[in-house]
């Protein structure tokens, strides 16, 4: 390992996007790693794909199943409440910010993210290397960092925050976590009114200011949030803008070297998505209201623990949705989808029974059955038995071979979910094209959204500046065993 490593995450990366903003030159520190490394359009995101989910499963190399991060929102069984880590200023307005903020900076990484697996920053810190985070999601390692609350947000928690945070050596968190002395006062001064600090400007000039002030650690990751924002709000597949903003803070960092081509020499910089978004229609028709579909059952309210008489949760993650069951009432499965099968605007109805996954297409009834076996292999080496329609999943079989279409590695990602021990009884995804809501959700009707299983969701730009890398099929869940290799670290 002659090279330290640069890791950059931007959020709802779209190879579309990417692609546009390659063709028209707009993204110049992109396009010099992408000219003299390995780049893939086809990074297969984890299901669901949320960034929780997602960061998880990039930090540690693992499926929900094994850190058991099921989505933004998800219902927490042995604490009896749903978690909601800031969907929309509704939930954080009906949750307050205590607990919200209490759930998406302590508990997530200390609390709620398995203690069985480890971090990249746990395992090559283990192993002799530094490391360093700017505003991830997911940071967990061993070295104690104290946190500093902004006085707004101490106020809007009742002064109920506070406590340190266990990272890597170098954590930065916006202005709760920030640079010491006054380099922080000035960084988290100048982007304090955007996200406190969490945002990619701030994520920018932290790096810059490791690199030069001669603290870069042996790997370093970035993560680059806005992106997510603006796809949210447009085609997704036309942020090309927010990319050329997101390549001013890559030519920061690279501009801490003699040239680019000394940044090379010197580093090895990751860059990858988390997920996708795919584009929601304008019409109201393609918005699929849940709790108006199962107003016949009785749903848990945001912010409440059961008391007896709910027979689910319905936890809305965009294009995806948790169900949870609250009571042992016989029939309630089966009516629950028999109401759900009848909705055309449903893509698939998932769930576990009998030793087999069954994934049900909403509106005409199909389903296909699946499991671990020998009958056919997937091009990742994955063994699978399968029954019913392979139309469901738009998977092709023939000759011991199963081909995925618009659900890549569709197989081994409901699965990773559904056997989450955090994840729905049952699991929805939407159609292209529309997304779920619920009271507390955000409409992104005419812009952006994820969560499902559709590529458009979930297939992301992944780039390398090494050629010595020429990965066949590139998926999110191995990039952490990708950068414990280049370290020499064995994966948990």
């Amino acid at each position: 390992m002659g090279k330290k490593m640069i890791f950059l995450v931007v959020d709802s990366f779209h190879p579309k996007a990417l692609k546009r903003a390659l063709e028209r030159r707009m993204v110049p520190a992109l396009e010099f790693i992408v000219n003299r490394g390995f780049c893939s359009d086809r990074c297969v995101s984890v299901f669901p794909t949320m960034t929780p989910t997602c960061a998880s499963s990039i930090a540690t190399g693992t499926l929900p199943f094994q850190h058991l991060i099921p989505g933004f929102v998800w219902y927490h069984r042995r604490e009896k409440r749903i978690i909601n880590y800031g969907m929309s200023p509704l939930a954080v307005i009906k949750l307050g910010v205590r607990r919200v903020v209490q759930d998406l900076l302590f508990n997530l990484n200390h609390n709620q993210l398995s203690n069985k697996v480890k971090t990249i920053y746990e395992t090559l810190e283990q192993g002799g290397f530094t490391t360093g985070a700017v505003n991830p999601f997911i940071f967990r390692a061993c070295r104690e960092h104290n946190t500093k609350m902004p006085l707004s947000l101490k106020i809007a928690s009742a002064f109920g925050l506070g406590g340190p945070v266990l990272g890597p050596g170098k954590l930065f968190l916006g202005r709760i976590v920030p640079p010491p002395g006054l380099k922080g006062i000035l960084l988290t001064q100048q982007h304090f009114f955007h996200k406190y600090g969490v945002n990619d400007r701030y994520s920018g000039a932290v790096a810059e200011w490791i690199i030069r002030s001669g603290f870069q650690p042996d790997l370093l990751s970035l993560y680059l949030p806005d992106n997510d924002g603006y796809a949210h709000r447009r085609d997704p597949a036309l942020t090309e803008d927010s990319l050329a903003r997101v390549d001013r803070q890559l030519q920061k960092i690279m501009n801490c070297f003699r040239d680019w081509e000394d940044a090379l020499e010197k580093n090895i910089f990751v860059i990858a998505g988390d997920h996708s978004q795919s584009l929601v229609e304008t019409s109201g028709e393609h918005i699929i209201n849940l709790p108006a579909i199962l107003n016949r059952f009785s749903l848990l309210k945001l912010g409440k623990s059961p008391g007896g008489g709910e027979d689910m949760a319905v936890c809305v993650n965009e294009r995806m949705c948790h169900i949870y069951f609250l009571n042992n009432n016989a029939d309630l499965r089966g009516r629950v989808l028999e109401t759900l099968g009848r909705e055309s605007r449903i893509d698939q109805i998932s769930w576990k029974e009998n030793g087999w996954y069954r994934v049900a297409r909403g509106g005409n009834g199909e389903e296909i059955f699946f499991r671990p076996g020998d009958v056919y292999r997937d091009e990742y080496g994955q063994g699978w038995e399968i029954s019913g329609k392979p139309a469901v999943l738009d998977v092709e079989l023939g000759e011991g071979r199963v081909v995925y279409g618009d659900y890549p590695d569709t197989f081994n990602r409901l699965m990773g979910l559904l056997e989450c021990e955090n994840a729905g009884d049952v699991v929805l995804t939407a159609r292209p094209g529309y997304e779920f809501m619920d009271e507390y959700s955000t409409s992104h009707r005419g812009g952006g959204s994820h969560g499902a299983l559709h590529r458009e969701d979930s297939l992301v730009p992944l780039a390398i500046s090494d050629r010595g890398y020429s990965l066949s099929n590139p998926r999110l869940q191995d990039i952490a065993a990708l950068i414990r290799a280049y370290f020499g670290v064995a994966s948990e």
